[in-house]
């Protein structure tokens, strides 16, 4: 969990709070800081204050490109409904008022993990990803993927008719000295195809949007 908070006590309370919970938290005061620890420690999610010095919370996320691939929690002193409905509108998964406890900050954090891994199985004609148990099978046949593979499902699937862009797709499964070059997106996608039968020419579970990025059907298209 990345922790972004000017103010020592609040990251302290949250740091204490989220290690409890059996996170690993990583926190900083510093804005210009929030690209470089997303890169590096590639956080399931961002805790954000609304106010920091000299950048605003909602401006972030909207500038910083690491922040639109993960849900962010908005933590603020600020409680009136006009700023928690703007944050919401731009994108954020949550906002906490402070001063907030330790249960409801793990309670909100656990919701939103839910909601961005989306329901338990998702099924596509023959193609059934089961999350909890790692588990792909394609018309009852089990498919062997490799993590990387994985990685592409589990990014496409739980938001089935968006198109997330190749830039994002690289952001979110980089690692490695290669990890910002297209083509290794590019790759595991063919590898993915190939061994869900999935005909390239005529695809049925991974779609090219030409230029944009790839995406899965809905299960109703």
């Amino acid at each position: 969990m990345l922790v972004v908070d000017d103010d020592p006590r609040t990251l302290r309370f949250v740091r204490d709070a989220l290690t409890q919970a059996g996170y690993a938290p990583v926190a900083t005061g510093d804005a210009g800081e929030i690209q470089q620890l997303i890169e590096a420690r590639h956080p399931w999610l961002v805790l954000l204050d609304l106010m920091l010095p000299g950048a605003d919370g909602i401006e972030l996320m909207e500038t910083v490109p690491g922040l639109a691939d993960l849900p962010v929690i908005f933590i603020s002193a600020y409680g009136r409904d006009e700023t928690i409905a703007k944050a919401l509108e731009k994108g954020a998964v949550d906002y906490l008022v402070k001063p907030f406890s330790a249960t409801e900050l793990t309670a909100r954090i656990q919701a939103a993990l839910r909601k961005r891994a989306g329901p338990e199985t998702f099924v596509l004609g023959g193609l059934a990803v089961d999350y909890d148990e790692r588990r792909v099978t394609v018309d009852d046949r089990p498919v062997r993927l490799a993590a990387t593979e994985v990685g592409v499902l589990r990014l496409l699937t739980p938001n089935a008719g968006r198109v997330p862009t190749y830039e994002s797709l690289i952001r979110q499964l980089g690692n490695g000295p290669d990890s910002g070059d297209p083509d290794r997106v590019r790759t595991f996608v063919k590898q993915l195809r190939r061994k869900l039968g999935d005909d390239p020419a005529r695809p049925s579970y991974v779609l090219n949007e030409r230029g944009v990025g790839y995406r899965v059907p809905k299960p109703e298209e």
